[in-house]
């Protein structure tokens, strides 16, 4: 049972990175809305309760991971419109009555075990490959929690698997199954297209203004006057004020004598270290290094041994290129004492036996005063634009709490303001000229198409260290174009779309003599149009790129051999007609797609029973859900 747990081990530790609380704030803040006193129950499951701060908790949790997939886009109001409630508290159930069927079973896990596997999780393992103790306490105050509620979690989650194990997925199905889908599925096709572009067929003739208007009147939404805004902008970056910052020689010295370390290159070492469980690997190892040619240098001796070695990888024993402070302290003294290309080792360690080889060392480079005083005067004057400002942005601030307006604001903080005219949210202006002059800064439209009229922005951090802020002036609100604006657009439109039904009339007319067996090749020259060919054409669109678009793929695999798909709008100004010439059989089977595919239906159907094996253990168990107290957790909450 134990190697079972061993081999489960990360996988088990990767769900309570995403299960368990990462902070120690709950949906309204920081700390429990509960006391450990009155904290009462959202559901009962036969004789064990999801308490409310357990809800809470793992609501959040889970929002949180949703959120870092999400920019931050799903707020509690959209999780609650998804249902994010219903299905914490759900999953929540289902845990306790894998617990309630845990008990019955008596399956235990003695701390003493539980402790080794966690000593051999990778997670809080350091560069070396030894347990790393303040990896651990660091991954503890992540989660906020103590090593017995910890251990309690883990421990948890592994008996929970336990329950869960004669459901997991099987490692194999019926090959009779996976390989018939597998063939189906990966079969090749070859195929023929023919293009017909609208563009070969161009109508020239102007329609009336009836039929413009007509079309105006019908299609309204494609025939708008985009939003304008017009809009000061002011902005502040340090190089700014660099001009206006002095700093005295003796500040320049002081900080060249305080930081030798920011100027100075340190000494680096390419290491290459190797651990090993006990010391008579490690004597084997150095063994099988001293019978090799003299001519070959220790460093590629030590990479020979280590690439045939069944228990070592040679890629993981190159630590590169490093600093001291790259390495734990009692590493580095070792490391950066040691000789070049003189093997170290094996030296016993808290965590086994290792040896160690420095291959290379590049000297420290230590810089004169002279050599780095530009340097120091740049970053100082950065440093100190960068409080003035925060300065600055305060002033700019007290402004506009007094009512003043952005122009005032950027004389008070010496800003210069820049002002642009009715502007859409592109860039571009009423002409439909792109606007070179705006400051190229992310999200600008953004904020100025966000923003009220007349109200100045907050400032806004930006590329460069750079703040800025903007004030809406005048909108022009979007509209409908008039008869005169959009008549030239609406004539090229109209030509157009009777240039695409003239396409697709060709394509049709393709199709048709396809099928009365008339030669593809001959019907492409007869219409002058381009054929394509494709030889080896595969589901996920490969071999099709520039050819097929999905659609079109789509049918390619549904028709068969010698048949014609319908006609098909690969973009706005071209239809496709395509022929599958031949379907490739699969002739070798590649393993490694074999067994992803296997491993994707096993998944599924192990899914399958176990949603069946959960709902059977819920009919038997007596569930009571507090939907007072469930309503009452999301009323009020902004």
């Amino acid at each position: 049972m134990l190697d079972t747990l061993k081999n489960k081990i990360n996988s088990i530790f990767s769900k309570i990175f995403l299960l368990i609380l990462a902070a120690s704030f709950a949906l309204w803040g920081v700390g429990d809305i509960f006391s450990s006193r009155n904290n009462p129950g959202v559901a009962a499951v036969g004789k064990l309760d999801v308490t409310a701060n357990e809800f809470i908790q793992t609501y959040q949790r889970i929002l949180t991971e949703l959120n870092k997939n999400a920019d931050g886009q799903i707020t509690e109001e959209v999780a609650q419109s998804l249902g994010l409630p219903r299905q914490t508290l759900s999953q929540l159930i289902n845990e306790k009555i894998i617990d309630i069927e845990v008990e019955k079973a008596n399956i235990t896990v003695p701390d003493e075990h539980l402790k080794k596997l966690i000593y051999s999780s990778s997670l809080f393992k350091d560069q070396f490959g030894a347990f790393n103790k303040q990896q651990f306490q660091y991954v503890l105050r992540q989660l906020g929690m103590d090593e017995k509620i910890y251990f309690n979690e883990i421990k948890k989650s592994i008996l929970r698997d336990q329950i869960r194990s004669p459901f997991a997925y099987a490692n194999d199905i019926s090959p009779v199954i996976k390989e018939t889908y597998y063939n189906i599925r990966n079969e090749s096709r070859s195929i023929k297209v023919i293009n017909i572009a609208a563009s070969n067929y161009k109508i020239n003739d102007i329609p009336k203004d009836t039929e413009i208007q007509n079309k105006l009147n019908k299609d309204q939404e494609m025939y708008m006057n985009q939003e304008l805004r017009s809009f000061s902008f002011i902005s502040l970056k340090p190089a700014d004020l660099i001009d206006t910052i002095n700093i005295s020689e003796e500040d320049l010295k002081t900080e060249y004598n305080n930081s030798p370390e920011k100027y100075n290159i340190s000494e680096k070492r390419n290491v290459l270290l190797v651990n090993f469980q006990n010391k008579e690997e490690a004597i084997k190892i150095i063994e099988a290094i001293n019978q090799l040619p003299q001519e070959t240098s220790i460093s590629e001796k030590l990479l020979n041994v280590l690439e045939k070695s069944p228990t070592q990888d040679h890629e993981e024993a190159k630590l590169g290129i490093i600093e001291y402070k790259d390495l734990p302290n009692e590493v580095s003294e070792n490391v950066f004492k040691a000789r070049e290309n003189k093997l170290i080792g094996p030296e016993k360690t808290p965590f086994g036996w290792r040896i160690f080889l420095v291959s290379q060392i590049i000297p420290e480079i230590v810089k004169k005063y002279s050599d780095v005083k530009l340097e120091i005067e740049k970053e100082l004057k950065v440093n100190v634009a960068l409080e003035k400002m925060y300065d600055l942005g305060n002033a700019f601030y007290d402004e506009i709490a007094a009512g003043n307006g952005i122009e005032d604001a950027a004389t008070a903080i010496s800003a210069k303001v820049l002002k642009f005219k009715n502007i859409g949210a592109n860039g571009i202006d009423a002409k439909g000229n792109v606007l070179n002059e705006l400051p190229p800064y992310p999200n600008l439209m953004q904020t100025v198409f966000s923003a009220n009229i007349n109200d100045p922005s907050e400032l806004i951090n930006t590329i460069g260290n750079t703040i800025y802020a903007i004030q809406v002036e005048d909108i022009v609100p979007q509209s409908i174009m008039t008869f005169e604006e959009a008549k030239e657009q609406i004539i090229k439109d109209i030509q157009t779309e009777k240039s695409l039904n003239v396409a697709l009339n060709i394509a049709n007319e393709i199709i048709k003599k396809q099928n009365n067996k008339q030669d593809f090749e001959s019907l492409a020259k007869e219409y002058n149009l381009v054929l394509l060919n494709a030889d080896n054409v595969q589901k996920d669109g490969s071999g099709a790129e520039g050819i097929l678009n999905d659609e079109a793929l789509n049918q390619v695999f549904i028709i068969k051999n010698g048949k014609t798909t319908n006609p098909i709008k690969y973009n706005d100004n071209t239809y496709i007609v395509a022929k599958v010439e031949d379907v490739i059989p699969v002739v070798e089977i590649n393993k490694e797609k074999l067994l992803e595919l296997n491993l994707t239906i096993s998944k599924e159907i192990a899914n399958d029973i176990q949603e069946l094996f959960i709902k059977n253990l819920t009919s038997k168990q007596k569930i009571k859900i507090n939907e007072a107290l469930l309503d009452s957790l999301f009323q009020n909450n902004s």
